[in-house]
């Protein structure tokens, strides 16, 4: 087998040829065909699944020298790759796409997941994805300033009667003053991810790092919980988008209070979540708002049409008693998000009716964005509303 010149040309800057996730790009691997062991270098070397070639170009690659057929589907189209001598698949790609972009590799007409592409999570399953640079993404790129730390923490809850899983971001300078307390922002991700993904795939981390680092965000901490909530009855697992309520209200926040130095009162204290995680929002907030001050609903759901109870609503009736209990009450979306659009301008419509639309309610704010239902769009919310809490 021929070895694999997946190297860009001289022309291409090597820092941003790879598209992992790590900060050391993955070294191809091969094999010896006497022992089976993995080497470094080869002539039998595995090249990436996804390489920059040069601006708006990228090469999509898979190993399968048996196949038949592969394909590969990149922002709502499926492309056909052309399969070399050495038995691996190839495409390149031109695309005016940045950023994060949803990859899904076909072997002859099955979907697998390429183990040499960047992977995340999404749709309840792992997913291959690509890392386009975005010349606009400067605000979630990895620099040279203070970082912060993302602990995994366990807790039990009572609620689900279960171990729970998040993630706690610590700003910088946390674990050095032992005095110090910090305001804390519960952040959530959207239906079929989990709470790895706004570091992952959101950048979340990095986007509260540069912002601090730029005097543009107060240091807070961010707790990331689960939202495809489980509990255990009569010996099954079951699932509902609103059990998180009571994990947030009765054993999370309990919880991280006991267990980090937190702020505890209502001004101190935010929620934000994409797509499902905006609607826990907006039913958590406006069903406690003597504990936020802060909401942000992004691609977003205010009226939880889906779910049939909308009583939380009742508050909105309150016009003076929403105005006083937040500060920030932030609705975002992307203008081409055909899944969640028409429930924003219906939602706007509904504050607009209760004299809480953005020109009567200063907490009241409203963005639009370019993009879709995609993390291009949500990472945005993140560094927008970040701007806005806790001031």
């Amino acid at each position: 087998m021929n070895r694999i010149d997946y190297y860009p040309s001289a022309d291409t800057n090597p820092a941003v040829t790879e598209t992992s996730v790590s900060f050391d790009p993955q070294l191809p691997l091969g094999s010896d065909a006497g022992t089976g062991r993995h080497m470094v270098a080869s002539d039998q070397l595995v090249p990436p699944g996804v390489v920059l070639v040069k601006p708006g170009t990228i090469r999509l690659q898979f190993m399968a020298a048996d196949a038949e057929k592969v394909e590969v589907e990149f922002f709502h189209q499926r492309y056909g790759l052309e399969k070399q001598e050495n038995g691996l698949w190839s495409l390149e790609l031109n695309t005016d796409r940045t950023g994060f972009n949803w990859i899904t590799f076909y072997v002859d007409g099955a979907e697998i997941l390429n183990p040499l592409a960047p992977i995340g999570f999404g749709a309840s399953r792992p997913i291959n994805y690509a890392e386009i640079p975005d010349p606009e993404g400067d605000f979630f790129a990895v620099k040279d300033v203070p970082h912060g730390t993302v602990t995994q923490v366990y807790y039990w809850s009572e609620t689900c009667r279960l171990m729970k899983s998040a993630l706690v971001y610590t700003p910088a300078g946390y674990m050095k003053n032992d005095t110090k307390t910090y305001p804390v922002l519960y952040l959530q991700h959207g239906h079929g991810e989990n709470e790895q993904c706004w570091i992952h795939q959101g950048k979340a981390n990095f986007i509260f790092d540069n912002l601090i680092a730029e005097g543009k965000a107060e240091p807070c901490i961010v707790v990331m919980n689960n939202g495809m909530t489980q509990a255990e009855e009569d010996g099954f697992r079951t699932f509902g988008r609103t059990n998180l309520q009571e994990l947030l209200i009765h054993d999370c926040i309990p919880f991280i209070e006991a267990n980090f130095r937190v702020k505890t009162d209502q001004q101190n204290r935010a929620m934000a979540g994409l797509s499902m995680g905006s609607m826990q929002t907006s039913m958590i907030t406006l069903t406690h708002p003597e504990l936020f001050a802060y909401a942000g609903v992004f691609s977003g759901f205010v009226s939880a049409r889906m779910m049939g109870d909308n009583s939380y609503l009742a508050f909105l009736d309150d016009a003076e008693a929403f105005k006083e209990s937040f500060r920030v009450f932030f609705r975002a979306c992307g203008d081409q998000d055909t899944l969640v659009l028409p429930t924003f301008e219906a939602d706007r419509a509904m504050f607009e009716e209760k004299g809480l639309g953005p020109e009567a309610c200063p907490a009241h704010r409203e963005k639009i964005y370019s993009g879709e239902h995609e993390w291009n769009v949500w990472r945005r919310c993140l560094r927008d509303f970040a701007q806005m809490i806790f001031k």
